[in-house]
């Protein structure tokens, strides 16, 4: 996409300018109030009400990054992704050096389906922060999606394993090995978890895939 995001056709501007808060239109201590409240209530992870606040404001008005990018949150946490996608394309046009919209967008857009635009966040991303290892999970997830082979999916997610100590794609890789069937591979990762990080959700899940082995009681030596 190039110059300024225009979402005159989307849903946030059919709900009409007559109705919309904005900054500009409404009292600026009512709508700190509404702001307040969804802040209180994404903090309490109750998004569903949250979004119905707001529906109420017309967030192409608002110019601060940050906050739009919370309220991108609770429509994504609705699974409302294309609402997501357009309020944190407002955001980034607020912050255009923020690399972190760039990857929440790529992420957006392949919930939505979108993947040659996920490719373009991509590449853009890419090229603001070359030396940001997070392209290597942004690759995987647009192979992922592309139903790419095992083998492909494997060294999208090994460039960033080899990079970054990551329980949580360091499980994702595993199990990539056991489908592959690479079950040394599988178990050895595996063990390497437990040993790095001794306890927590992954590790849990790391043990229930070694046992699927019968693995849970012997260590391989991580390589």
């Amino acid at each position: 996409w190039k110059g300024e995001y225009n979402c005159s056709g989307s849903r946030l501007a059919r709900r009409g300018a007559f109705f919309a808060l904005t900054e500009e239109t409404m009292d600026k201590y009512e709508f700190n109030i509404k702001v307040e409240q969804i802040k209180k209530m994404v903090n309490k992870e109750d998004f569903a009400p949250a979004m119905k606040i707001a529906d109420t404001i017309d967030w192409r008005r608002v110019r601060n990054a940050n906050l739009l990018s919370t309220i991108s949150q609770v429509y994504e946490k609705n699974e409302q992704y294309q609402e997501a996608k357009e309020v944190l394309l407002l955001a980034f046009e607020r912050a255009p050096i923020g690399k972190r919209f760039l990857y929440k967008l790529t992420e957006l857009a392949l919930k939505e389906g979108s993947i040659r635009e996920a490719e373009d966040y991509y590449q853009e991303f890419c090229e603001l922060a070359p030396e940001d290892t997070r392209q290597y999970i942004l690759r995987y997830l647009i192979l992922k999606e592309k139903r790419a082979s095992q083998d492909q999916l494997i060294q999208a997610l090994e460039r960033y394993i080899n990079a970054e100590l990551d329980e949580k794609w360091m499980y994702e890789l595993a199990n990539l090995y056991a489908k592959a069937g690479r079950i040394d591979a599988c178990v050895q990762l595996c063990d390497k978890m437990i040993l790095l990080f001794g306890v927590g959700t992954y590790v849990d899940k790391a043990t229930e895939l070694k046992q699927q082995y019968g693995q849970s009681n012997n260590f391989q030596r991580p390589t």
